[in-house]
């Protein structure tokens, strides 16, 4: 709470933010910390006991140790996220963090951090945020609005560096890691006008390489609402892009807010979406990733080495 207050945040009951974001992220950077009824799923899911992840922690740190063209982060935490994306193979979470870093190299407008005191206008329109809770698979959460994104203001890249600063903080908490995540894209509102300036096979390409490659994120569902009447012409540009196992991890709901509900508990929801929270809000994500700018910051410093 003490944190949490010396950002002098206005207008918002302070046990309740603290309570969302203990709801939206746990972080620890001990990767073993994870809860007791997870452990089998990362047995059964991952491959993974204590003494694999210690052992394979070790040998991809000595495998990022040893490229010298590289300098990259090597804490626990950061390293059993690869390791965790790519279910214990060693070699492929190595290539997983080279590319990771190829990608902030290559596409900085896209890649580089998205930090709420430098970036204020793209977390004011509130279109992107994890979601307290989790899903009845006990997978964490986040939402997606695209007809709250004010294009005008911040241009389509300032939102997707926002997205993927949030998911490299929330990838400190060990068992997002394990568990993956679901997203729920709300469609509803979205104009064609807004879908002509939105989607393109540019950005399709790089959401597809986020999301199944380029970061150490399990997106386990996809979930679509309020989709409007030209859906199918929105997701035949993404769909070329799209790994087969992806595709079968979509569920398109329409307003059919029961159907979403057999995945997600409504008392894990906002209204918006038939659920019983508040209204959907960033004020948890914008405050938690406020709060740790500092290792943003810190973490600037890492990447391919440039030759002097």
């Amino acid at each position: 709470i003490s944190d949490i207050a010396a950002l002098r945040i206005e207008d918002c009951n302070l046990a309740q933010l603290q309570a969302d974001i203990d709801g939206i992220v746990k972080p620890n950077s001990d990767p073993s910390k994870i809860k007791p009824e997870l452990k089998q799923v990362a047995e059964r899911e991952l491959h993974e006991t204590p003494q694999i992840l210690a052992e394979n922690i070790k040998k991809l740190k000595a495998l990022l140790i040893g490229d010298e063209t590289l300098h990259a982060r090597t804490d626990d935490i950061f390293l059993s996220a690869f390791l965790r994306a790519r279910k214990h193979n060693v070699e492929k979470a190595f290539t997983c963090v080279k590319q990771y870093y190829e990608f902030k190299s290559k596409y900085p407008d896209y890649y580089s951090y998205c930090l709420p005191s430098e970036c204020s206008e793209v977390y004011d329109t509130c279109h992107f945020a994890s979601l307290p809770g989790e899903d009845r698979l006990g997978r964490k959460m986040c939402a997606l609005v695209p007809a709250r994104m004010d294009l005008d203001r911040s241009p389509l890249a300032v939102s997707f560096r926002m997205g993927t600063t949030i998911f490299e903080i929330m990838l400190e908490d060990p068992d997002l890691q394990v568990t993956g995540t679901i997203v729920i894209i709300d469609l509803a509102e979205l104009t064609i006008m807004q879908k002509a300036r939105l989607v393109s096979p540019s950005l399709a390409w790089h959401l597809a390489n986020i999301i199944q490659d380029k970061i150490p994120l399990r997106v386990k569902g996809i979930h679509i609402i309020n989709q409007p009447f030209y859906f199918n012409a929105i997701y035949a540009v993404f769909k070329p892009f799209m790994k087969k196992k992806l595709r079968k991890r979509i569920f398109l709901h329409g307003k059919d807010m029961e159907s979403l509900h057999k995945h997600i508990d409504p008392a894990n929801l906002p209204c918006d979406f038939g659920g019983e929270r508040l209204p959907f809000n960033n004020r948890a994500t914008r405050t938690y990733v406020r709060m740790n700018e500092h290792k943003f910051k810190e973490w600037k410093q890492y990447g391919y080495k440039t030759a002097e």
